[in-house]
């Protein structure tokens, strides 16, 4: 599977979910949305970071 098709399938999901998260919080959809897009930005973030971070790891004990 391409990596653009993983991304692809990836950020929807994130979003949906961060939308159940942050449902819970909020009384209105326009709050609702905004809050779970600023979520999925923020672990869009931390799962890039967490990515780099393997991958540092795997050549620093693997190899290149």
């Amino acid at each position: 599977m391409s990596f653009l098709l993983r991304i692809a399938i990836y950020v929807p999901v994130l979003f949906l979910i961060a939308a159940v998260v942050v449902g819970q919080h909020h009384d209105n959809a326009h709050d609702t949305v905004r809050a779970a897009a600023t979520r999925t930005m923020r672990w869009l973030v931390w799962s890039a970071i967490l990515v780099a971070v393997m991958f540092a790891l795997e050549v620093a004990f693997i190899g290149w």
